[in-house]
């Protein structure tokens, strides 16, 4: 028998490995990548919505100008705390798009876990939505895309690594 030499690439550009060719972290992948993005960008929208219920919550009483019925401040706990909870989803998703994008350990699995809820909160809200009347079906319809791309993210999210 006779040992066979190796050949040799023709150029120097054909003896480098080929290397990672998309914007995408090599440990993401385009499509996760883009789901962690989309969640990102769902995160900061839900963190201004937050701010925006909680400031809504505590200016209930100035919009019953000078004569406010006299429960006004009980009026302000449901908006304040639907909307800290929503600025703590939107924080947690933000935060845990930037960790998965720099690899943070069991980022992946954290931030899947949260876009989950969100989708099942984004589809409990087209529930409500369209079923208290009058029906609102562009904010239903919104709500759905929401559900969709928070639940694409989770997919994407918690699938093992290949």
């Amino acid at each position: 028998m006779t040992a066979r030499r190796p050949i040799r690439a023709a150029s120097a550009a054909g003896a480098r490995g080929r290397g990672h060719h998309s914007l995408a972290p090599e440990h993401l992948g385009e499509a996760t990548a883009a789901a962690t993005l989309a969640t990102v960008v769902g995160g900061v929208a839900l963190a201004i919505t937050g701010i925006g219920m909680i400031a809504m919550g505590l200016t209930i009483g100035s919009r019953y100008g000078s004569n406010p019925p006299p429960d006004v401040g009980s009026l302000a706990v449901q908006p304040v705390l639907a909307g800290l909870l929503v600025l703590v989803l939107g924080v947690g998703l933000t935060a845990g798009g930037i960790a998965v994008f720099n690899d943070v350990p069991r980022a992946r699995r954290a931030t899947g876990v949260l876009a989950g809820m969100a989708a099942a909160l984004s589809a409990a809200g087209t529930v409500v939505a369209m079923a208290n009347p009058p029906a609102d079906p562009v904010l239903a319809v919104a709500l759905t895309v929401t559900t969709l791309v928070f639940g694409v993210a989770a997919i994407l999210l918690l699938r093992p690594r290949r």
